[in-house]
């Protein structure tokens, strides 16, 4: 089912990343193709969609993806996702309307929070939903957006050398479509105090 959103973008890679490969990475790009006839999913919509992605804990429920249901689903093995409240509707280049949605992954009994983007369309009558990157751990997402088909995203983050519990900066993220991939092309940095 994941092929109905083909057009959606693999990985994502921002220019400080090394060359090493990632799962998203492994995947396959595909040529360069026309806007898709999926049409975007709203943002309520994405509350009840299938979940796929190119790496864990989203790979692992393959091409159908995880069933969402209110926002949220709970595996048997104390996986938790849960669609988080940013979300845009607009004009990526390359592929037309579409929607970026954040979910945030965890286990019961870890500390660890992974928040994650995706883009949804809604092929039939349920949408479905491609994560396209993952955030390090705890780093919430503030806000997604498009402009000038460009996805913007919005969250907090730390310096290299701090704690993961310790949120300092508030970075604004500009990516854009490459080929098969969402590239971060640019950040801006501010301080952020919680």
């Amino acid at each position: 089912m994941v092929a109905v959103l083909t057009a959606l973008p693999a990985a994502c890679r921002s220019p400080s990343d090394t060359p090493a490969a990632s799962s998203a990475e492994a995947l396959a790009a595909s040529p360069p193709r026309a806007a898709p006839s999926v049409p975007a999913a709203t943002c309520a919509e994405v509350k009840d969609a299938m979940v796929a992605g190119p790496m864990d804990p989203y790979l692992a429920f393959g091409d159908d993806g995880a069933p969402l249901t209110d926002g949220m689903f709970s595996g048997q093995d104390g996986l938790t996702l849960a669609v988080q409240e940013p979300c845009a509707t607009g004009d990526l280049d390359g592929l037309g309307k579409t929607t970026a949605a954040t979910i945030m992954s965890s286990v019961v009994n870890t500390t660890g929070r992974y928040w994650a983007v995706m883009l949804c369309g809604k092929p039939a009558e349920r949408a479905r939903c491609v994560v396209q990157f993952e955030l390090d751990d705890r780093e919430p997402v503030e806000k997604v957006g498009f402009a000038d088909g460009k996805l913007t995203l919005v969250y907090l983050t730390r310096p290299s050398d701090a704690g993961s519990a310790t949120l300092s900066i508030r970075r604004t993220a500009v990516y854009a479509l490459d080929g098969g991939t969402l590239n971060e092309i640019s950040r801006t940095d501010e301080p952020y105090k919680p």
